[in-house]
């Protein structure tokens, strides 16, 4: 099986503060792990533009392939307005180079940008040699990471009615739908009925798989100091976030306890918080230093006024942060609806003074939110599930596709070795058309022909880079495996 990853990097220039990334590379790391013929094309941009490594998106394994390109509107100043748009000439024409042009192919495609995907789709079925009367070679499962319901960027001047209706509707009508978090997925029916049928909402839902945003929480150490001293201030700085409340809070907790705070911003930190002298203010904060900070700290508030399944505050509280939560409706997507460090927005000093008073009971309350955690947002879990909603779709193409009716095609599989390479049985073909010309030369014969017609005959993807190559691992491809597979999907 082979998948190519597109996710939007919202902040192109630091990659590692890029949630929708570190959701796919813990994606990538269990599918690995459960699968060892598996390969996965990631798109993403070049790494001196986004300031990561190879190892970073475990790219400098053989079953991982990066594709390097420009995206759109890469060198504008205004790039922020497109992140989640594509897809731009460059990455189409990678995308070619860096597959098909080996005879590489995709079976899904995970694609997070909220616009392009009709020209993503069309792409890569004009790449695979796909004909009208065939089944699709590959599905395309739309991300979805943060739906532009009508409270979200509520302050976004360049969003629009019709751009949020625009994005519900393409995720509807995609193949498939992974959604980070609960509160999406419930709320997207009550927005996009207002322009299409429930019962063809309700069909895209049922197959829809929830990631839950997985965090691996062996990463962090959960030590808790005797008494706090540090109060920790960490992330971006958007106005969502509410900082003012957070650092109104911090300011409370030094004037009547004598709590310091550090505060590590992916961006910058206003002047009028790090001139304070009982504030160590870290700018453009690395993700390194973030993660030193980590064990420095004591306590933590969420006050955002809305999210979904954000990392950063339960990243803190595995390290030993008890954690403060504005009371809204994103945080139980993770967060038990019993914990008792939750308050309204204008009661979250109180909440903090409680903590540093009570500590003993808040650091048994904040293991207890963290176990919980630990259990919704695993990396484990997360893999199995998105891993085998692949699968199913696989077989279940597998099945729907008709055996080789060109007498040409079957025999060259028939007669294939144990192993073989695409463009070996490519050229073996030769020997079986009329015209001695390769396969892959016919008008009838696309590179899906080929694939679907060596896993018909039992043979399996490797999974290696470069020209995939097959090896037989069966006498056949019985009939109903696909249904089977989704059955077996839908019962975990």
């Amino acid at each position: 099986m082979r998948v190519l990853l597109v996710p939007e990097l919202y902040r192109p220039e630091e990659a590692s503060a890029n949630a929708t990334l570190n959701d796919a590379v813990t994606w990538v790391e269990q599918w690995l792990r459960i699968d060892d013929t598996l390969h996965v094309y990631w798109l993403l941009p070049h790494r001196g533009d986004a300031n990561y490594e190879r190892p970073d998106v475990f790219a400098d394994r053989d079953r991982v392939t990066l594709v390097e390109a420009d995206p759109l509107m890469h060198d504008s100043s205004e790039r922020y307005l497109f992140t989640e748009s594509g897809y731009s000439a460059d990455q189409l024409r990678e995308l070619r180079r860096r597959i098909y042009d080996e005879l590489g192919y995709v079976d899904v495609v995970v694609d997070q940008y909220r616009n392009g995907r009709t020209d993503l789709y069309k792409w890569l079925l004009h790449l695979s040699g796909h004909r009208a009367d065939q089944v699709n070679p590959f599905d395309i499962v739309v991300n979805v990471h943060d739906l532009m319901l009508p409270f979200k960027y509520p302050d976004d001047g360049h969003r629009f009615d019709y751009h949020r209706l625009l994005e519900a509707v393409e995720a509807v009508l995609a193949d498939g739908m992974w959604f980070k978090a609960k509160l999406d997925r419930d709320e997207l029916p009550m927005f996009a009925r207002r322009v299409m049928p429930e019962s063809l909402i309700e069909e895209a839902l049922d197959r829809s798989v929830l990631t839950n945003s997985p965090i691996d929480f062996e990463r962090f150490n959960e030590r808790y100091s005797d008494e706090p001293r540090v109060f920790h201030v960490a992330g971006s700085g958007w106005e969502k976030k509410r900082q003012d409340v957070v650092m109104a809070v911090a300011e409370l907790l030094h004037e009547e306890y004598g709590i310091r705070t550090v505060i590590t911003s992916m961006g910058g930190v206003p002047e009028e918080y790090a001139k304070l002298p009982w504030v160590r203010a870290h700018s453009e904060a690395s993700r390194a230093l973030y993660e030193e900070t980590l064990a420095t700290g004591d306590i933590t508030v969420c006050a955002t006024e809305y999210d979904t399944l954000a990392r950063t505050w339960f990243e803190q509280a595995a390290s030993g942060q008890v954690l403060v939560l504005r009371d809204e409706p994103w945080i139980y997507d993770c967060v038990p609806e019993d914990y008792p460090l939750v308050a309204p927005v204008d009661d979250l000093g109180a909440k903090a003074r409680w903590v540093v008073d009570n500590w003993e009971t808040a650091v048994a309350l904040n293991r207890r939110l963290v176990e919980h955690v630990r259990q919704v947002r695993s990396p484990e879990r997360a893999g199995r599930v998105t891993h085998d909603d692949m699968v199913w779709r696989v077989a279940e193409k597998v099945d729907r596709y008709e055996r080789p009716r060109r007498p040409a095609l079957r025999r060259a599989v028939e007669d294939a070795e144990e192993s073989v390479a695409l463009d070996a049985l490519d050229e073996a073909g030769a020997d079986y058309t009329a015209d001695g010309d390769p396969l892959l030369d016919q008008e009838w014969c696309g590179l899906a022909d080929l694939v679907f017609s060596l896993r018909l005959a039992g043979y399996a993807d490797t999974g290696n880079p470069g020209t995939p190559v097959f090896r037989r691992e069966s006498t056949g491809r019985p009939a109903g495996d696909g249904e089977a597979a989704r059955r077996r999907s839908q019962r975990r």
